[in-house]
C-alpha cells in the first residue's frame, strides 16, 4: 500500500516505514491527547490549542500515521477538501477545525496530528490518539479442552476475540511469576507443562465499554509413578514393624501416582493363590508362614503406555516358645554347653558370653564345647546366653561348678500294704554331675525289673520294698565332673528311738510326749503306747492308743484320769516291722484335797476377809475421833508459835487460849519465848480449862516460876 505525503505524491510502505523509524527520533515531540470511542459511534477529534484570528490566513493540514487525511485554507465559510477514500465518513469543521468522523470502524483507531500554519506566523501541531473498541461479546478459549503430556515441550491456549486487554488465571487464582507461562496479547503459552498445571484457565477480556470470559480446561497425562507399597495391621497388635505375627490380619496398599489412575495387579509371594485381586488394596487374613516373601505391585497407565513395577518384602515371624534354655554336660573330660530356644521363626540368633570363645549361630540350638585345660575361675562363673529374635531378646545362664558340699539324704515311704519304699538323693553343688551309688564298697548298676532305681540325672536312689535287715548298712556315692570329683557316704540303721520326753498336757487329763530318732534311722511311723486303769485288759499289756506318721516327733494323749498314774512308750515302725521301743516313763497321779478340807478353806477365807473389814472400820474411827481433839502445849515446849491479832493496829491483851479459834487472817503473827508466855499468861496451872477433864481450876492455884531457857528469838513479820 502506498502512502501520499502531499497530493500526487506516494511512495511505498516500505520505504514510508524506513524513512519514519530514521526521522522519528529527530522530531520533536508533540503535544497529545488521547480519546475512546465505541465502533459505530461518531466522534469529533478538536483541536487541543488555540486557533489563530479569524482574518489572518491559516491553511489547516489532518492525517493519520502520516497519512494525509485533508487539507486547505481554513476560514469561515469555507471547506476543507478531505481526501477520496476518506469520504464521506470524515469532514472538518470550517469553525472550529475539528475532524468529526462518523460511523467508527475499528481501522479508524490511531495517532492523528493536526497541523495550522498561519500566514506569516508559526505552525502549530498536536497529536490526538483515536482507540476504537468494539463490544466484547461471546468470549472463548481454545483448545477446550486441551491435552497435554507431562514433558511435552508446550501447550497453547488462545483467547478470542481480542477486543481489550486480556488477563488470564487458573482455578481461580493468579498464574504467578512462573517463567513457564508466556503472555502474548490474546495467547497463554504454557513451556514443559507439568501434573500441577492440570487445571481450570480462564481469560478475561475487557475494554473502557464492555468485558467477557472465557475458559477451558487442560488435562496433563503422567505416570504411572514408581508404586509404594504401605501395610496396614489389624487387631491388637497393630503397631507397624519390620514384621507381622503369624494368624495377623493384614492389608497391602499399592499407591502409583498417575493420570489417568493406572491398572494395577499384584503378584503373590504364594505362587498357589489364585485370589489376586487387580485393586490397590490387598487383604491378607490370619498370614501363615507360609505367606512370607515378595509380593510385587504392578502399575499400567494406557494413556502414557507407562509401565511400572515396585515389591514389597514381607516376613511373617513365630514367637519361640517360653525362654531359651541354658545346660552344661559332660563330654568325656570336656564341658558341652547348650543354648537352645526352639519353636521361632525365623531362627533367633545364640551366643555365649563368659566362654574363652564367644560363638555365636543363627539357629534354634547352639553348642559350644571346652576342653581341658579349663581357664581359671571357670568353676563358679555365670555364663550367658543371648538370645536375640524379631520379636523379642531374652536370655539364660548356667553356672558350672566342681562338686562340693555333697552329702546323702533319704526318705522313707510307706504304702496302705505297709511296704516301704527308701529313696535316698544326693545333694551339693555340682555342675554337672555324674554320680555313682555304692553300697558296702560295690557299684550299683540298676537293671530293668531291679529293686534299684537311678533318675535321669542320677541324683536320686530308689529302693523298692526296702526292708530290715536286708537293706540297712552303708551307701555312697561319688559326685565327678571335668571340674573336680567328691564322694559321701551314709549308713542306714532300723527304726529307733533316741531319746523322749513325757509331761503333763496343756489341758486336766492330758500327757504331752515327745521324742528324737538318729538322723541315719529309718522309720515311717510311730506307735503311742500306754499302760493304766480301764484297758480292759492285762496290766502288763501295752494298748496303742496313737499311730503317727514319719515326719511327726510329738503329740498330746488326752482322756486320762487325773488321779491315776499312766505309763507310756514310743514304738518306731519300718513298715510292717518294729523297732525297739523306747524306754517306760511313768505319768504319776495329781494331788488332790478332799471335800471336807475344800470346804474348811472356803469358809476360813470368808471369815478373815470379815476380820479384815471390821479392823479397817475402827481404825477409819479412831484417826476421825484423834483428829476432832486438841492437846494445849506442856512445859516441855522450848518454843510456840501464837498467832495474836492486833484489831485497828494495836495488840489485843485478851487471853488467845480464850478465843473459840486462833486469829491469822488480817492480824500480824510474831513468836514470843517460854517465859515470856509464863509472865504474861502463867504455866499450866492458871489455863481456863482443866487439861484433863476440861474443867475451869481456881484462881488461886499457885503459878510455877520461870526458868532461865536460851531459845532462839523470833523475828516479828
Amino acid at each position: 500500500m502506498a502512502h501520499c505525503w502531499h497530493r500526487g505524491t506516494c511512495l511505498s510502505a516500505i520505504f514510508t516505514g524506513w524513512l519514519l523509524a530514521l526521522l522519528v527520533p529527530l522530531i520533536p515531540a508533540l503535544p497529545s491527547t488521547s480519546l475512546d470511542t465505541l465502533a459505530g459511534n461518531s466522534t469529533s477529534l478538536a483541536i487541543p490549542f488555540s486557533l489563530p484570528a479569524p482574518d489572518i490566513p491559516t491553511v489547516i493540514a489532518w492525517d493519520k500515521d502520516l497519512i494525509i487525511l485533508a487539507t486547505g485554507n481554513f476560514r469561515p465559510n469555507f471547506s476543507v477538501p478531505v481526501a477520496e477514500p476518506y469520504q464521506p465518513r470524515f469532514r472538518v469543521d470550517p469553525t472550529s477545525g475539528s475532524l468529526n468522523i462518523t460511523a467508527l470502524i475499528p481501522d479508524d483507531a490511531g495517532v492523528y496530528t493536526v497541523s495550522l500554519r498561519p500566514l506569516g506566523g508559526t505552525e502549530q501541531k498536536a497529536n490526538i490518539t483515536l482507540r476504537v473498541y468494539e463490544e466484547v461479546r461471546d468470549v472463548s478459549v481454545s483448545p477446550s479442552p486441551a491435552v497435554a503430556y507431562e514433558g511435552d515441550i508446550s501447550v497453547t491456549f488462545t483467547c478470542s476475540p481480542d477486543l481489550g486487554s486480556v488477563t488470564w488465571t487458573k482455578d481461580g487464582q493468579s498464574l504467578g511469576e512462573d517463567p513457564r507461562f508466556q503472555l502474548s496479547g490474546g495467547s497463554l503459552k504454557i513451556n514443559y507443562p507439568q501434573r500441577t498445571d492440570a487445571g481450570s484457565y480462564r481469560c478475561t477480556v475487557s475494554n473502557p465499554f464492555s468485558s467477557g470470559t472465557g475458559m477451558a480446561s487442560l488435562t496433563v497425562y503422567y505416570g504411572p509413578d514408581t508404586p509404594t507399597i504401605s501395610i496396614s495391621l489389624s487387631g491388637p497388635d497393630s503397631e507397624a514393624k519390620d514384621f507381622v505375627l503369624v494368624n495377623t490380619s493384614l492389608n497391602l496398599t499399592c499407591q502409583a501416582p498417575s493420570q489417568p489412575p493406572a491398572d494395577i495387579s499384584w503378584i503373590m509371594a504364594d505362587n498357589q493363590d489364585h485370589t489376586v485381586p487387580s485393586t490397590a488394596n490387598l487383604p491378607l487374613s490370619s498370614v501363615q508362614l507360609n505367606q512370607a516373601g515378595t509380593y510385587s505391585c504392578l502399575a499400567f497407565n494406557e494413556r502414557t503406555n507407562r509401565r511400572v513395577r515396585s515389591t514389597y518384602r514381607l516376613t511373617v515371624a513365630q514367637r519361640p516358645t517360653g525362654s531359651p534354655s541354658c545346660s552344661v554336660a559332660s563330654n568325656e573330660s570336656a564341658l558341652l554347653f547348650v543354648c537352645s530356644w526352639p519353636g521361632g521363626s525365623p531362627d533367633p540368633r545364640l551366643s555365649f558370653r563368659g566362654l574363652p570363645e564367644d560363638k555365636e549361630a543363627t539357629s534354634p540350638r547352639l553348642e559350644q564345647l571346652v576342653v581341658p585345660p579349663f581357664p581359671a575361675g571357670l568353676s563358679g562363673r555365670n555364663i550367658t546366653c543371648l538370645a536375640s529374635h524379631l520379636t523379642g531378646e531374652k536370655s539364660c545362664s548356667i553356672v558350672p561348678e566342681a562338686p562340693s558340699g555333697v552329702i546323702l539324704l533319704f526318705q522313707a515311704f510307706e504304702d496302705a500294704g505297709g511296704m516301704v519304699t527308701m529313696e535316698m538323693r544326693c545333694q551339693g553343688t555340682f555342675n554337672p554331675a555324674e554320680i555313682a551309688w555304692f553300697r558296702s564298697g560295690e557299684l550299683l548298676v540298676p537293671a530293668a525289673g531291679d529293686r534299684y532305681e537311678l533318675s535321669p540325672d542320677g541324683t536320686r536312689l530308689t529302693i523298692w520294698n526296702f526292708t530290715a535287715p536286708q537293706d540297712l548298712g552303708n551307701y555312697s556315692a561319688t559326685c565327678s565332673n571335668p571340674l573336680g570329683s567328691q564322694s559321701t557316704n551314709l549308713t542306714v540303721i532300723g527304726p529307733t528311738i533316741s531319746e523322749w520326753t513325757l509331761s503333763r498336757g496343756p489341758d486336766p487329763g492330758s500327757a504331752s510326749i515327745t521324742w528324737t530318732v538318729p538322723s541315719e534311722s529309718a522309720a515311717t511311723s510311730f506307735r503311742i503306747q500306754m499302760q493304766g486303769p480301764r484297758q480292759g485288759r492285762s496290766a502288763s499289756e501295752w494298748e496303742t492308743v496313737q499311730v503317727l506318721g514319719a515326719a511327726n516327733r510329738s503329740t498330746t494323749v488326752p482322756g486320762l484320769e487325773p488321779t491315776s498314774s499312766y505309763s507310756f512308750q514310743v514304738v518306731p515302725l519300718l513298715g510292717l516291722q518294729a523297732g525297739n521301743p523306747s524306754q517306760v516313763l511313768t505319768l504319776q497321779a495329781e494331788p488332790h484335797l478332799s471335800a471336807g478340807a475344800i470346804a474348811g478353806i472356803v469358809i476360813g477365807s470368808i471369815l478373815g476377809f470379815l476380820l479384815l473389814l471390821l479392823l479397817l472400820i475402827l481404825l477409819v474411827f479412831l484417826v476421825c475421833r484423834a483428829r476432832k481433839r486438841k492437846v494445849p502445849p506442856t512445859a516441855e515446849k522450848q518454843q510456840h508459835y501464837l498467832s495474836r491479832q492486833f484489831p485497828h493496829g494495836r495488840e489485843s491483851n485478851e487471853p488467845s487460849w480464850g478465843n473459840p479459834r486462833w486469829s491469822s487472817g488480817d492480824s500480824d503473827i510474831y513468836a514470843i519465848t517460854y517465859e515470856e508466855h509464863l509472865r504474861r499468861h502463867g504455866g499450866p496451872a492458871t489455863l481456863p480449862f482443866d487439861t484433863q477433864d476440861g474443867r475451869h481450876r481456881s484462881s488461886a492455884a499457885p503459878r510455877p516460876q520461870p526458868t532461865t531457857r536460851h531459845v532462839r528469838s523470833a523475828t516479828r513479820v
